[in-house]
């Protein structure tokens, strides 16, 4: 089951103590990662070539951070730890870190990451502007010698048809043809295709723009941007951006299979246990309240 508890119909004294801990958890955990999640101003340009100001981050801060937390809660004997994983798809990006616990037949797992998105911006350069200039012209040139190049096809296979008879036939008699008779549609498209041929300019454009794109990349810049709120798992699957942090609480039916159940009776839950539970979570929580 997924904390905190509902307490309608539970052992409220259990409740309220394990509900307690995923909140001073969860307390500690923000505080100390919201300290690595400080925003930067900066200045950048848009597409349009408008200067904006906007927010940033650093990830590998947030990196850092839990790579020494993996390596605190790995000298805590009972505690087993998930290496940090950072993951993205198209702009969406995460930093996690899992860890669990047993305690007598008990499972406790946690989940405590950030979900962010990357935007691409240009930086402030004059030639940002200037490469874009070139592009566009380029791009319009092209545009040109297509509309030309089609222009002239069109009346190359006028032509050639005019000299094979059919000046005179009707469109659905021609397209016939054009469909059944497999010579003609080749004699006819070969022709119309070496008219490029007589525009070796739209090649030698396309190469050009391909590099000036190239050279434009050089001075695009990728920020951060993450709400710093909390989000639940449904948030983070939906891609949300902000804080997550969970803990599933189980009960372990066999630990030859470890096949485990929400199902709880909390009042099965002996003192020892209690004790162990209230132990184990006080020293994990330390770590994250010291040295963020």
């Amino acid at each position: 089951m997924r904390l905190p508890i509902n307490q309608k119909g539970k052992d409220t004294e259990f409740v309220n103590f394990i509900n307690k801990i995923n909140q001073n958890f969860r307390d500690n955990f923000e505080i100390s990662i919201k300290k690595n999640l400080e925003p930067a101003k900066i200045k950048v340009m848009l597409a349009d070539f408008t200067v904006i100001e906007t927010n940033t981050f650093d990830p590998n801060r947030i990196l850092n951070y839990f790579f020494n937390k993996e390596k605190e809660v790995a000298t805590l004997k009972s505690w087993k730890v998930v290496p940090v994983q950072s993951t993205k798809t198209d702009d969406l990006h995460r930093i996690f870190f899992q860890m669990s616990i047993e305690i007598g037949n008990y499972y406790f797992y946690i989940y405590m990451g950030i979900q962010f998105h990357a935007l691409l911006y240009y930086k402030l350069d004059k030639d940002v502007i200037s490469l874009n200039k070139k592009i566009r012209d380029l791009e319009e040139n092209n545009f040109n010698i297509k509309n030309e190049i089609s222009l002239k096809g069109d009346q190359i296979i006028k032509q050639e048809l005019d000299k094979l008879g059919y000046k005179e036939i009707s469109n659905t008699e021609l397209f016939e043809d054009l469909f059944t008779k497999q010579d003609l549609s080749e004699n006819l498209s070969e022709k119309a295709s070496k008219i490029e041929d007589n525009f070796p300019e739209l090649n030698q454009n396309s190469q050009l723009i391909e590099t000036l794109k190239n050279d434009l990349e050089n001075f695009t810049i990728e920020l951060y941007q993450i709400n710093q709120a909390s989000i639940d798992s449904n948030k983070l699957m939906i891609g949300e951006e902000g804080i997550a942090f969970n803990i599933d609480f189980e009960l372990i039916k066999n630990k030859k299979t470890s096949e485990k159940t929400s199902v709880i009776d909390f009042e099965k839950i002996n003192n020892t246990e209690l004790l162990t539970i209230e132990q184990e979570f006080s020293t994990l929580i330390d770590l994250f309240n010291n040295n963020p």
